[in-house]
């Protein structure tokens, strides 16, 4: 009883208490966007006194199993070019902020040998349907893991061409192996932060101190990545009209 005693008194001095324990789910791998963001808000928390319980689940499918059921508040990363695929939308409950928004790029190799079906890297959660509505049938879609994969594929000579972000589809193009330009067709793509079991506006206002930290403004820096600036509503409102573009 003493012990427990102690320990809240040491939690109400360091000004953290137990409802500041968060859950932050990681549904990326090593190399992807949902990783890198991830980690930098994990750290983030971490600095700003949140007892942080980190699960690196490494599996989009297998996070949104994991967030749909919790009972603990839960936070992670996610984008509006997923939300039919794992049939998870944005919503007032979840949405916690608009994060940044980027146009997809269509990257093409100089020395891919048509031969046949062009062969196209693509994340796993992409819409298959609309890439063969945009690209055309006439193509063997090729599904990666996620951005940072794509993006070894296509420079490994294993495809002819992918459809990326835009961080990893400039990184492509100072490579000086192919092209990419700013795909007309494909919706833009809104980075997002969703939550389950928490107050969305209190945590907003956490995260969006931490965006705003010297790692964050880099990583949105190097890779001209558009940030948001808006508010709560606009943003949410955004964002629900984007997903619609990806079904």
């Amino acid at each position: 009883m003493k012990k427990t005693i102690l320990a809240l008194i040491m939690l109400l001095f360091c000004g953290v208490s137990i409802a500041d324990t968060i859950t932050i789910l990681n549904n990326g791998k090593s190399g992807g966007s949902y990783n890198a963001r991830t980690q930098i808000y994990k750290e983030g928390l971490e600095l700003q006194g949140y007892n942080v319980k980190y699960e690196n689940i490494g599996k989009i499918s297998q996070a949104v199993k994991i967030f749909k059921s919790t009972d603990k508040p839960t936070i992670m990363v996610f984008s509006n070019n997923m939300v039919h695929k794992q049939n998870l939308f944005h919503n007032p409950e979840n949405f916690i902020m608009l994060e940044y928004q980027s146009p997809m790029y269509i990257c093409y190799a100089y020395n891919s040998t048509i031969e046949g079906k062009l062969t196209v890297a693509h994340g796993k959660g992409y819409d298959v349907k609309l890439l063969k509505r945009i690209l055309g049938n006439d193509i063997v879609l090729v599904p990666y893991k996620n951005s940072g994969a794509m993006l070894k594929g296509i420079l490994g000579g294993d495809v002819d061409m992918m459809v990326n972000n835009q961080g990893k589809s400039l990184k492509y193009v100072a490579s000086g192996h192919g092209s990419c330009s700013v795909s007309k067709d494909l919706p833009i793509n809104y980075a997002t932060v969703i939550g389950t079991n928490i107050d969305v506006i209190s945590i907003r206002e956490v995260l969006i101190k931490i965006t705003n930290n010297e790692q964050f403004k880099n990583y949105h820096e190097t890779r001209k990545l558009v940030r948001s600036s808006s508010t709560w509503a606009l943003e949410l409102a955004l964002v629900r009209k984007g997903e619609k573009n990806w079904e």
